[in-house]
């Protein structure tokens, strides 16, 4: 219903008055904080003045006053960071304090509440809520109910009641720019405005526009491990991104930022959500990606391939001879008959001989082989591998240090009595260089014996491969799998470690007790799930199998055709069924209906899934006798939608190769960047891309660069155009040399 001026008067009046008591907790901080800097400086004074320069022979006491100013320095600190935050919270909320408004009667009570939500709380010295936090207990009405009856859960119970009102504004620099009554449906106004304009440089929160499907993961905390699958566009990483505000609001006693990890798919989706957080009031969380993680636990030393040249050699390098043998790699390496060749080897390596022989020194038996096999099948059997043999490591150099001293003090003895050595330090050192070097064999035998050689252990693999094939159902014949053993051991040769294989030797690695302990992060989130292998699932079990998991992903947006986890119940063994919860978005809230209609055409098997009801121009597919055509073409279309002031164009391709082509075509005639590789920055603009690496980002007109069936040609490539297709909001364009993909006939 359409608002009256008295409603109006009363709205203005009321935004006055919680303006007024932001500026003036804000004016109160900023005072504070002046006092404290004031406050500060005069510690600092202080400790130059009264403790000088600080030295043990000035006494105990100066040392103590030194530590106790440095540790008020350090309160100081913290407190002046809590304030500065504070601070920008008011500054928030005087520009846009509240975006909604519900009145709740309460079961029992005559009068109904006035409940108006925003971005953070705000409470008068009287502590009335004059504002309340989107993330608190009675907020979340305001996304699950309409008119009506209603209720919530706060700690003391369920409260029950009554809606009687709901309404939206949109408030900038402390004024009402609109305001309307609303059941908040899927096509309500507020929706429909954000989502008509452009986009800006990075991903932005929809607090806001919370739907209810979205709000029942947000809160979601009945399940340890949540599984979200929704079509591209249904929000699901801003979905993430607020479940984590919200975790961090109502367990801010036990939970911080450190304690939370977002697993993205790159570092340029990484730089483009990182905005989000904060605009919650939030810090970001530990951002990484699979790669990242991978790479620093497996050391240097090796040549590594990042998943983004894995992509490239996929989609751009099927003439290469042993193109086949690589596909069939990763294939191998992906499949979850694998994952039990792995588990089978890792047992296998838990009960095998080390080879151990008796340590002696100087005639004198240290630990015999049978003790030594003893401690690593009985004492020390319960520990992985690499602790085992730590152990082990650590007890014989415990038995020889006995040995070990009492041979200095007879070597010094002798150094002594020679009369050649005058000085008593230079005895020590030249008997203990001495003993050091008759007992090299020994620490040369102790450090073969307990050495963890993960490649020398990978390589043992695939050098007994078809032992550990024995009993598998894998279905490669004998000649794929003899190319497959000799592939890998010519890579591990030249220490070349493709991506499937830093998988498999990290998974190995984790197993056998090599991995650090990750016990501080209790909530993971894991982000574009759909692109992550059963092998990889097994991985951040063995790492975070004490934490909540959120996984949200699309299984029609698998860009990798090999490598993916096909279906969520591929990795349903993993995570406890009654600890494990899948949840299905069914909304997409991100292309115009024209757009999100011609994409699912791309999807043979067809998609059930609802959009939102707006409307814009059908997308284009134009066809050009040649590529020069296109660029030609391409140059014209970025003008015309430069000048209807599009904030985004993606210009998307199938491979860097091409995007590089391309963006070395525009670099001098306009203002163009390109993204190439998986950790390049993110850039906002005119942006040339490979379709691989810009799923999660979104654009205002997206520009296939060639869909020609010379480079879509092949069933496994439909997915990644269909994700490429849906990045855009309100433009898409299809170009094509010769003849169109079969994939969109």
């Amino acid at each position: 219903m359409k608002n009256n001026d008295f409603e109006w008067k009363l709205e203005r009046e009321w935004l006055l008055e919680v303006l007024k008591e932001a500026q003036k907790q804000l004016d109160e901080k900023r005072n504070f904080r002046e006092k404290f800097k004031s406050d500060a400086i005069e510690v600092q004074r202080e400790l130059w003045e009264n403790v000088g320069s600080v030295s043990v022979n000035n006494g105990l006491e100066q040392i103590v006053d030194f530590m106790q100013s440095i540790n008020t320095m350090k309160i100081q600190k913290r407190t002046h960071e809590f304030t500065r935050k504070l601070e920008q919270k008011y500054e928030r909320v005087l520009l846009s304090p509240y975006f909604a408004r519900m009145d709740f009667i309460e079961k029992g009570e005559e009068r109904a509440e006035k409940c108006y939500i925003g971005i953070s709380n705000l409470i008068n010295d009287n502590f009335d809520f004059l504002i309340y936090d989107w993330r608190a207990p009675i907020s979340s009405m305001f996304y699950d109910y309409e008119i009506g009856q209603a209720e919530f859960k706060c700690p003391e119970g369920i409260v029950e009641g009554e809606l009687t009102l709901k309404r939206q504004y949109k408030i900038n620099n402390g004024e009402i720019e609109y305001m309307f009554d609303s059941n908040l449906k899927i096509d309500d106004e507020v929706l429909q405005d954000i989502l008509s304009k452009s986009t800006d440089t990075k991903m932005k929160g929809i607090v806001t526009t919370i739907q209810r499907e979205q709000n029942k993961v947000i809160r979601n905390e009945e399940y340890k491990n949540l599984i979200v699958q929704g079509p591209a566009g249904s929000g699901k990483t801003s979905v993430a991104l607020h479940r984590i505000a919200y975790l961090l609001y109502k367990h801010r006693d036990k939970i911080t930022p450190k304690n939370i990890v977002i697993f993205s798919p790159n570092d340029i989706f990484n730089e483009y959500i990182s905005d989000v957080l904060p605009e919650l009031g939030e810090d970001n969380m530990c951002q990484t990606t699979f790669k990242e993680y991978m790479h620093k636990a497996l050391g240097g030393g090796l040549s590594k391939e990042n998943y983004s040249e894995m992509m490239e050699y996929i989609l751009a390098s099927k003439k290469e001879s042993d193109y086949q043998i690589r596909i069939n790699n990763i294939k191998f390496k992906s499949s979850k008959e694998f994952i039990d060749i792995l588990k089978r080897y890792v047992t296998f390596m838990e009960k095998e001989d080390t080879n151990f022989k008796n340590i002696k020194f100087r005639g004198d038996l240290i630990i015999s082989s049978q003790d030594l096999e003893e401690l690593f099948f009985k004492d020390y059997a319960n520990l992985p591998r690499k602790r085992r043999l730590q152990k082990i490591r650590e007890r014989i150099l415990f038995l020889l240090k006995p040995y070990e001293e009492q041979r200095i003090k007879e070597v010094a003895d002798e150094l002594k009595s020679s009369g050649s050595y005058l000085d008593k330090a230079e005895i020590i050192e030249h008997s203990t260089a001495m003993v050091k070097n008759e007992l090299k064999e020994i620490y040369h035998e102790i450090n073969r014996m307990t050495k963890f050689d993960l490649m020398g252990i990978y390589k043992k693999l695939f050098e007994n491969l078809e032992f550990f094939l024995k009993d598998s159902n894998i279905e490669f014949n004998e000649k794929k799998i003899s190319e497959i053993k000799s592939y890998t051991l010519e890579k591990i040769k030249v220490r070349r470690l493709n991506y499937e294989d830093q998988i498999a030797l990290l998974h190995l690695k984790g197993a056998m007790g090599d991995l650090p302990k990750t016990s501080e992060i209790k909530y993971v989130i894991i982000d574009e799930a759909q692109d992550y292998s059963p092998l990889q699932y097994e991985i951040f079990y063995q790492l975070f199998n004490h934490a909540n998991l959120t996984i949200l992903g699309d299984l029609n947006q698998s860009i990798n055709p090999f490598m993916n986890v096909g279906d969520y119940k591929n990795i349903s063994h993993i995570f406890a069924e009654d600890n494990t919860c899948i949840i299905n978005l069914t909304k997409s809230y991100r292309s115009t209906m024209e757009i999100t209609k011609f994409s699912r055409r791309l999807l043979d098997k067809g998609l059930e899934a609802q959009c939102v009801e707006r409307s814009g121009e059908e997308p284009l597919l134009l066809g050009f006798s040649n590529e020069k055509a296109i660029r030609e073409r391409l140059l014209e279309d970025i003008k015309i939608y430069n000048e209807k002031n599009y904030k985004s164009i993606g210009i998307i391709t199938k491979t860097a190769k091409e995007a590089n082509e391309v963006y070395n075509f525009l670099k001098d005639k306009t203002n163009v960047r390109s993204i190439i590789k998986d950790d390049d920055e993110y850039v906002s603009g005119i942006l040339v891309i490979p379709a691989y690496l810009a799923k999660g980002l979104e654009f205002d007109v997206v520009i296939i660069y060639n869909a020609g069936d010379e480079n879509y040609s092949c069933e496994e490539e439909r997915l990644l155009l269909y994700t490429a297709c849906t990045r855009a909001l309100h433009v898409l364009r299809v170009y094509y040399s010769g003849n169109i993909t079969p994939l969109l006939k």
